[in-house]
């Protein structure tokens, strides 16, 4: 190792946040000056934000890890975030992109919380296992789990349906003009 280089550990589970080094990075905002037009510039901001936001699932018909889907919904946020803030410049075209953010960014995030809580459980469960083979608490954590599982699964598919109609060619297409075209004048 080089001196002055930083090294990097994996990412690994804890027990109080597991991604916390995993978060998505957000894509640069590439071409955009101080001097530039406010409506250029959002321009370019909102289509960077989604270009990020569609890359960590591009196939609905492919399985994501938790992380994707814990990335996704980070680059959820950041594109909800700018669109919030740039609203006044695009007349009323972006509160449909913002709610249905809003909406996918809680089914996400109850889904993450149902990663991470599996995570804990499945810890205790198998530190208890090591402790207490035929311990009585074993089946109560087993059932835990089982609804844990459930209700993660439910969520991923409630969430999956949404992202099929995002991932649509259409709509994406009429994303990009919405975000394209900001209004004349701002009231």
């Amino acid at each position: 190792m080089r001196p002055g280089k930083k090294t990097t550990r994996p990412c690994r589970p804890s027990r109080n946040n597991f991604h916390h080094n995993a978060m998505a990075k957000p894509f640069k905002i590439k071409k955009v000056t101080v001097d530039d037009p406010i409506r250029a510039a959002a321009v370019r901001i909102l289509l960077t934000r989604l270009k990020e936001f569609y890359s960590h699932w591009p196939s609905p018909d492919q399985l994501p890890a938790p992380e994707e889907l814990h990335n996704l919904r980070i680059s959820g946020k950041r594109l909800r975030y700018s669109a919030e803030m740039l609203q006044d410049y695009f007349s009323d075209h972006l509160a449909l992109l913002i709610e249905l953010l809003k909406r996918s960014q809680d089914i996400l995030g109850d889904y993450q919380d149902c990663v991470t809580h599996r995570q804990v459980f499945e810890a205790d469960l198998k530190r208890l296992r090591k402790r207490a083979p035929a311990g009585e608490e074993i089946p109560l954590l087993e059932k835990i789990l089982a609804e844990y599982e459930a209700k993660q699964q439910g969520l991923f598919n409630q969430y999956r349906d949404v992202w099929r109609g995002m991932t649509l060619k259409e709509f994406r297409k009429t994303l990009k003009i919405m975000l394209s075209t900001p209004r004349v004048n701002p009231d």
